[in-house]
Parts: C-alpha cells; sequence; structure tokens
C-alpha cells in the first residue's frame, strides 16, 4: 500500500458547556480553524470531527506517515489539534487554547483493515477537567487508543 486516503474521527467526551471547539487547518497558531461548534447548556452530547487523512509509508521506516490539512507536527510525531474557546470572531469565551490529539499507536494493521472495510479510524478523549472547564495540552485516548470503527450517523461536528 503506497498511499491511501481514510476516513478520521476525532470524538471529544463530556465537552464542557459554555465552550467553542474546531479543528485547526494549517500550521502554527495563526492557521485557520474551523468546523466550530459550541457546547451549549444543557448539552451532553459528545463532539465529533470527521475528516480525511492520507496515509502512506514514512521516508525514514516502514510505519505509516500521516497528511493533510489538518495534519501537524514532524514525521513520527503527527498530531491534530482541536482548538478551545475563541475559534471565530465574537465568539465567547474570549481567549483560547489547544489540545493535541496525538496520532501515535496507529500501525498498518489499522490502516489497512480501515480501508478494506470502508470505516474509519477512531479516537476519543476526555473534553473536561475534573473541576470543570476544558481540557488543553496533550491528551491521553480513551479506551486503546486509535480503533478501525465502522461508520455511524453523523453527530456535531464535521471536518472535510
Amino acid at each position: 500500500m503506497t498511499e491511501v486516503a481514510l476516513a478520521t474521527r476525532i470524538e471529544l467526551v463530556d465537552p464542557p458547556e459554555g465552550y467553542a471547539f474546531c479543528l485547526q487547518r494549517g500550521k502554527g497558531s495563526r492557521g485557520e480553524r474551523l468546523d466550530y461548534v459550541e457546547v451549549l447548556e444543557g448539552d451532553d452530547d459528545p463532539i465529533a470531527f470527521d475528516l480525511v487523512v492520507t496515509v502512506r509509508k514514512a521516508r525514514n521506516g516502514p510505519a505509516p506517515d500521516f497528511f493533510g490539512p489538518f495534519v501537524q507536527g514532524p514525521p513520527g510525531a503527527r498530531f491534530f489539534y482541536v482548538c478551545v474557546g475563541q475559534c471565530v470572531e465574537g465568539a465567547a469565551p474570549s481567549w483560547s487554547g489547544r489540545v493535541k490529539v496525538p496520532l501515535l499507536g496507529i500501525d498498518w494493521a489499522h490502516v489497512e483493515s480501515a480501508a478494506r472495510s470502508h470505516a474509519c479510524l477512531f479516537a476519543r478523549y476526555l473534553a473536561s477537567r475534573p473541576a470543570g472547564g476544558p481540557v488543553f495540552a496533550s491528551v491521553p485516548l480513551l479506551g486503546d487508543g486509535w480503533v478501525v470503527q465502522h461508520r455511524r450517523g453523523p453527530s456535531r461536528g464535521t471536518g472535510k
């Protein structure tokens, strides 16, 4: 397998109320922020961002490497940024931060299984701190980390 486009889903479990979430497209802190989703009061549903990544053999080894407008970081340490806070002009709150969702742990077995079954690579993380408010920085993935999941219906959030 030289190169394959794969569906990917990131699910934010228990997002705190009153915050905005989006994916960052582009590099650096000024990258374009897209797919804005605001968590409204009393809304306990997870947020999911669906996107497509390109996967191919890494230049310096046999592991898969990831590319696309939402993929961040150097080869071997790729990740997605989920932005939290003000993602669009005029949205509350007036500050912002980012969550680093690592792409570590995905091997060729995951990639081939997802491609063969037209499934997606799926990961979840807990979006709230125990004391309330959003998490920031690098997050641990829930469960088994990145898994192959058969596609489900749409949920809040999107990505292209």
